[in-house]
């Protein structure tokens, strides 16, 4: 006969050292010896969808402004441009695609000179940014939403601006941008071309306003690092389909016989839980708990 423990994990009672509700350390009453051919399953989860569209890690709109001006040559005016590159950041909170328009219209508005509208298309599921003058030399005016790629090609271009116009750091190994949210993917490998990148009209691609769709669930000290992330990580024990909306709770539990781990020759006495997205991103749940249950499977 198999022998089988089980044990009961809830972040409600994790311990004094722990980071969050979704990082932390959870100590058992007495330490589990795993024998030899011992298996773990991750079963009985519950997670509350409490993250939101825009987070830390996410709230950065990267954007550069070229603004024409008149430089007279001789009896002939003729165009010029400034480039103003800006670092914008999206107030947290859970968007539908109509309040991120606005307040990407707001953000835009009150951040630089010109003007812009920003519209949500519902029947594409998308957003529209422009700019709205069409007369005189500011009808020359255009922009560039930069995409990841994008940003770091820019980078040695001209200094980032916060929304007061002060400059700004960009760090090119964690920009935390929106454009994950506005499926901004152009790949960008050179410089940007100042005569045609430029637009008056951007759409982005199909909002992803719930843009963390699994859960990683990892634990180092548990198991043999026999699972391999996307990047490469390897303290993963489950991955958790993200199948309810805001504000319900993520249920799941063990549904293949084949997902489990070898935990043989083990002493476990306290579990560190992790909650991450595919980025790695430690996921907010804003002050609210989740649980797990832990069964531990030997044969003999």
């Amino acid at each position: 006969m198999d022998k089988v423990k089980k044990v009961y994990v809830d972040s409600r009672f994790r311990t004094n050292d722990s980071v969050s509700d979704s990082d932390f350390k959870f100590e058992l009453k007495e330490s589990l010896e795993l024998p030899d051919n011992t298996v773990c399953y991750v079963d009985d989860i519950s997670i509350p969808h409490c993250w939101r569209t825009v987070e830390s890690h996410n709230n950065k709109l990267y954007i550069v402004l070229k603004t024409a001006y008149l430089v007279m040559d001789g009896a002939e005016g003729r165009a010029e441009y400034n480039y103003d590159a800006y670092v914008l950041e999206i107030p947290e909170g859970n968007y539908t695609g109509i309040g991120l328009a606005a307040t990407i219209q707001e953000t835009l508005s009150f951040a630089t000179a010109f003007e812009f509208e920003v519209i949500y298309n519902a029947s594409r599921g998308s957003i529209t940014i422009q700019t709205t003058i069409s007369s005189g030399i500011n009808s020359n005016n255009s922009f560039i939403v930069k995409s990841d790629s994008g940003v770091v090609a820019w980078s040695n271009a001209t200094p980032w601006k916060d929304k007061y116009g002060n400059m700004t750091s960009v760090y090119i190994d964690n920009l935390q941008s929106i454009n994950g949210v506005l499926r901004n993917t152009v790949i960008s490998l050179t410089a940007t071309n100042l005569e045609t990148d430029f637009y008056r009209s951007y759409e982005s691609g199909f909002l992803d306003l719930l843009n963390i769709h699994n859960i990683y669930i990892h634990c180092p000290n548990l198991g043999h690092f026999n699972s391999i992330g996307v990047r490469g990580e390897n303290s993963i024990i489950k991955k958790v389909p993200v199948s309810s909306s805001f504000g319900y709770l993520i249920l799941d539990s063990v549904v293949s016989p084949h997902d489990k781990m070898d935990v043989s020759r083990q002493t476990i006495g306290t579990i560190h839980i992790t909650l991450k997205d595919v980025y790695g991103n430690v996921l907010n749940l804003h002050g609210a708990n989740c649980s797990l249950s832990l069964v531990f499977v030997t044969s003999d």
